[in-house]
């Protein structure tokens, strides 16, 4: 009876490892999204597990039956975790099942290739299982590493129409080959022909498995490259820019120096001749040179106060208001490329949203508590909810959607995060935009 119930309580592990593994590999190869909340992974591991033990201590139930208990599963799982086209999720369960059976032939095919016998139930598939689960909990135990990896090449990982179709095709083709090293057996060929034919098979799978992912891998790296070199030339010119508009404002502060001695000569002669009105123009009209050699926005960084004040004139001609309240810590540490990031595409997110409305203001507020540092983007919306990081209600979704990505990834560099919201205050619907970051410790007294 302990025999029995210790073989079902491996199956259930078993059929458990089956399971994570498909699901791993949507999540690395395919990127598709993970389940998320620990609750709801709590409920449905308790789903899977409960009518999978069910099947087997009920009499009758057929093998095959339980044999497709995480496949199916692996199905629903692409249902639920997907935000879009989920019914297509299920048909995606044929090329990831395809790129488990290429992995899992190997420990097949290796002891079917040396020793003409496929390996029964015992102490090697005991091993490989061994070997899965302690996989597992390594990389369980450096889950915060590896997930702060991920995520933080998640933004730059996307998979390209052709890629996608690429996998596709391979993963099919993986899961028919798997299937037929499997059964070489039942084809009448000779023992040593077919030990050859499954020991090349596997090995082919295996290399083409390989050279489909990292293949893939290295086509997603090309966006991070590519956003680099974006963000560098952004940089740069936003310091050119900054360069020229300080130019050019010490040249009119120049100039109005070199004709104050004229302006004030002339005032002089009209107050002497009693013409006050002529008075208040006249120094009117030096009040609006004056404000033209004044920088708008001040935000106490250089790089941060080139973008929102570039960002400025553009709103002024489109007849939007940016209000800045707090500054920057003096010596911040923050990147300059990352503080690019942030300030521009929050505040070309925010002239987008509020070009067509009749309320059009962007109000900046920065916060420092300790060495967290809080910059906040709010500005008017039609929205009525936020889209998901990396999408897009654009015409172009595959050149556009980066923007809270490209955010979220530098600060996450600095522990950090960004929160988006809609809120409504006065009747009016108010997208926010949240960032978080965590100042290195040399900053605390900023």
């Amino acid at each position: 009876m302990g025999a029995k119930w210790g073989m079902v309580i491996y199956n259930c592990i078993s059929a458990a490892e089956i399971l994570l593994a498909l699901v791993c590999i949507s999540r690395v190869v395919y990127l598709e999204p993970g389940m998320s909340g620990r609750r709801n992974k709590i409920l449905f591991a308790v789903a899977f597990l409960v009518p999978t033990l069910f099947v087997q201590i009920c009499p009758g139930m057929s093998k095959d039956i339980f044999s497709a208990f995480p496949v199916c599963f692996f199905a629903v799982y692409m249902v639920i975790v997907r935000r879009e086209k989920r019914i297509r999720g299920i048909f995606l369960t044929v090329p990831v099942l395809g790129f488990l059976m290429g992995i899992v032939s190997v420990f097949y095919a290796v002891p079917y290739t040396l020793t003409g016998k496929y390996p029964s139930e015992g102490g090697w598939l005991y091993a490989v299982d061994a070997l899965f689960w302690i996989a597992v909990l390594i990389i369980y135990w450096k889950r915060d590493e590896t997930v702060h990896l991920l995520r933080l090449d998640e933004p730059y990982r996307r998979l390209g129409k052709w890629e996608r179709n690429f996998l596709h095709a391979a993963g099919v083709f993986l899961f028919v080959i798997g299937a037929m090293l499997m059964a070489v057996t039942q084809t009448g060929i000779s023992g040593t022909a077919a030990r050859v034919i499954t020991g090349f098979g596997s090995l082919a799978s295996v290399f083409l498995e390989m050279s489909v992912v990292i293949l893939v891998w290295q086509g997603n790296q090309k966006d991070y490259y590519q956003y680099m070199t974006t963000i560098g030339e952004h940089y740069l010119q936003a310091e050119l820019r900054h360069f020229r508009a300080y130019q050019e404002r010490e040249t009119r502060v120049r100039k109005m120096r070199h004709d104050m001695k004229n302006h004030l000569l002339c005032l002089k002669e009209l107050a002497e001749n009693g013409k006050t009105e002529r008075i208040k123009e006249y120094l009117g009209e030096l009040s609006g040179a004056l404000r033209e050699t004044e920088q708008t926005v001040y935000s106490g960084n250089e790089i941060a106060d080139a973008i929102i004040n570039e960002k400025e004139v553009l709103a002024r001609a489109g007849g939007v208001r940016i209000s800045l309240e707090g500054r920057l810590p003096e010596e911040i540490t923050i990147k300059a490329t990352d503080l690019c990031t942030i300030f521009a595409n929050a505040l070309d997110n925010a002239l987008e949203a509020v070009k067509d409305l009749e309320e059009k203001w962007i109000d900046i507020r920065i916060r420092q508590q300790g060495r967290m540092l809080f910059i906040t983007f709010r500005n008017p919306t039609e929205e009525k909810e936020v889209v998901s990081p990396g999408s897009t209600r654009k015409e172009d979704p595959e050149n556009h959607g980066f923007g809270i990505l490209n955010m979220t990834y530098a600060a996450k560099k600095y522990q950090g995060s960004v929160q988006c919201g809609i809120e409504t205050a006065k009747g009016t619907r108010v997208y926010s935009t949240e960032i978080l970051l965590l100042l290195p410790e040399k900053e605390r007294e900023a």
